[in-house]
């Protein structure tokens, strides 16, 4: 799968090896501050198979990574300068300008319409828990495709915050169990960067290991984790990722409003939360009987969307035949996609286009990942069939006078 100049031809995102990762990410250093790495650390996009807005109240999620991962190599200073760079573009095309502070001024430094307010925002909520040590020179590169709902700014900061662990020698857990790091990059999200997030990009970033999906339960502070396989590719099957190419449409506030509203439906059902409502008898007959029709729908989708997650996560894990687990597994996208537009109302007309096109393509399933409004959607399809579907969904984009979509594969 390579990129073609054809514009009836696919295209497609390539991830970097670890070692040109690496590479690029150490040259950007060096050629920014003219100083070597001591090391370089990385972090992965993130996508949604089953479990989309669930972490906002208190349910069950489950997520998996892409290749596509975001790099950078870093290098401890004497003094409490911290200076950046990254590969990305500025209105010119050229690099980004780069940006310098110190340690006792991040907070009143940042802008929060920049990049930079997250990895600085890792820094800053490091300081807060009394993490303190020297400046750093830090340099990025990512191939982790920016505005795509896919975790990319996520991937900026879990990068960074492995980084300031490994430089500051903080011995925190990066496998698994790494609770403590995934909440300083919700910290630097919420508090710095001034994004919503309920945690669920920065959980899976940094807990979940590639070739594996990560059971997520929001029930209980800090989420519990457990590793799931992902058997596709041992199948002949694997994700398609879509990138639309439509930005996501005001998706803080989106996710702010869809807070709100989750909250004061599990108010009006007099639980803590729609997530409390799995292990209630009868819990969707009353989230039915709810008087309120928008509130009425959007605990609905929560609700089944929990359903969804389990229904998933025991397929992957169970014994019957292949094939009849895996279309339930499709059909269970299909059904989160629905859910997320018409109950949620999170979709839009690329999202809908990409989807209902991989189903009449032959995909066993698919939906969107992500915020919705925009950014991406992935579909589970058989490996042979994963061509000839980015080239249906291209044709249909181009046919509507779409922007041009972009495809991963793994």
């Amino acid at each position: 799968m390579t990129v073609s100049s054809d514009l009836t031809e696919p295209r497609w995102l390539a991830a970097w090896s670890l070692e040109e990762g690496e590479r690029r990410a150490r040259a950007r250093l060096r050629q920014a501050f003219g100083v070597e790495a001591r090391h370089v650390w990385s972090a992965p996009g993130h996508l949604t198979i089953v479990g989309e807005y669930t972490d906002i109240s208190q349910g069950v999620s489950l997520p998996a990574v892409i290749p596509h991962r975001t790099y950078v190599a870093a290098a401890r200073r004497p003094d409490r300068v911290v200076r950046m760079a990254t590969d990305l573009p500025d209105a010119t095309g050229a690099y980004s300008p780069v940006w310098e502070g110190d340690l006792d001024s991040l907070l009143s430094r940042v802008d929060q319409n920049r990049w930079m307010a997250h990895p600085a925002g890792v820094l800053w909520a490091l300081l807060e828990r009394g993490y303190a040590s020297t400046g750093m020179d830090l340099a990025f590169a990512s191939c982790v495709p920016p505005s795509a709902g896919l975790s990319s700014s996520t991937a900026l900061a879990a990068a960074t915050a492995l980084a300031a662990n490994g430089l500051w020698g903080l011995a925190l857990t990066t496998d698994i169990t790494a609770v403590e790091l995934a909440q300083v990059c919700i910290d630097a999200e919420t508090d710095m960067a001034g994004g919503a997030t309920a945690g669920l990009a920065q959980h899976a970033v940094l807990r979940c290991t590639p070739g594996q999906a990560l059971h997520v339960d929001f029930a209980v502070d800090p989420p519990v984790a457990t590793a799931c396989p992902l058997t596709f590719a041992e199948y002949g099957l694997g994700l398609l990722v879509i990138d639309t190419g439509v930005a996501h449409a005001d998706h803080d506030a989106v996710i702010r409003e869809r807070v709100t509203q989750t909250r004061q439906a599990a108010q009006a059902l007099g639980v803590d939360s729609i997530g409390a409502l799995r292990t209630v008898p009868g819990g969707f007959a009353r989230v039915e009987a709810l008087d309120d029709p928008l509130l009425r729908k959007r605990a609905r989708h929560v609700f089944t969307e929990n359903e969804r997650v389990e229904l998933v996560r025991d397929e992957l894990t169970g014994t019957a035949p292949a094939h009849e687990r895996f279309v339930a597994v499709g059909k269970a996208m299909y059904r989160s996609h629905a859910s997320l537009e018409t109950d949620f109302d999170v979709s839009g007309d690329a999202l809908n286009l990409a989807v209902d096109t991989a189903f009449k393509a032959g995909a066993l399933g698919a939906r969107l990942t992500g915020c919705g409004r925009g950014g991406s959607a992935v579909a589970l399809v058989r490996r042979a069939q994963a061509t000839g579907t980015a080239q249906a969904i291209n044709a249909a984009f181009m046919q509507r006078a779409l922007p041009r979509p972009a495809f991963g594969f793994f």
